[in-house]
């Protein structure tokens, strides 16, 4: 079932709690509204020109003639308002045809949205994938350098205690070398 105008500016919708802002959705459904008016006037223009074209005539612009699907009142913006032209006389107009167009046209975009859609998710994937890959490089880069750096802390560590060690029985042969002199001298003193 097409929607028109007249539909969607006798949709009511339910308040809930916490749902959206009534004017909000009503000034929007108006854009809408207003968009497809213009968009009605434009396929009835074209049409024109087409029948014009058709019989033969000289291109002559004229004014949108109404649309097809009457729409329910609308004030249209100042602009519009001032420079819409006045209405010519109906040309006979294929009824189907603007809607099916309009349809295709629609489902076109829907599908090239879609496949800038899908496009964009599989970069972001393919980007989050990269900067994980460099993150786990620079992570394990980083703990081979640490594990470089605990090598040579080991290595210090154990020179440390082989000095200290060194250090300690020199240490002790020096106080039983003392104690050997001190020994002697004690002896020849009794």
């Amino acid at each position: 079932m097409p929607i028109t105008v007249a539909m969607i500016e006798e949709k009511e919708f339910k308040t809930k709690m916490r749902g959206y802002d009534p004017v909000e959705v009503d000034e929007f459904l108006d854009d809408i509204c207003d968009e497809m008016v213009a968009m009605q006037e434009e396929i009835a223009t074209l049409n024109q020109r087409l029948s014009q074209a058709a019989l033969g005539g000289a291109y002559a612009p004229a004014a949108a003639p109404a649309p097809s699907v009457t729409p329910a009142p609308v004030p249209p913006p100042a602009a519009v308002q001032q420079s819409a032209p006045k209405p010519a006389p109906r040309v006979q107009e294929a009824p189907a045809a603007p809607r099916e167009e309009t349809s295709e046209a629609a489902q076109r975009l829907l599908n090239q949205a879609q496949k800038v859609y899908d496009q964009t998710v599989a970069e972001a994937k393919a980007k989050a994938e990269e900067i994980l890959n460099d993150a786990n490089e620079k992570a394990s880069m980083d703990m081979e350098a640490l594990e470089d750096e605990k090598q040579a802390l080991m290595q210090e560590v154990d020179m440390l205690k082989q000095t200290a060690k060194d250090y300690r029985e020199r240490f002790l042969r020096l106080i039983e070398d003392q104690q050997h002199v001190l020994k002697a001298e004690t002896s020849l003193f009794e």
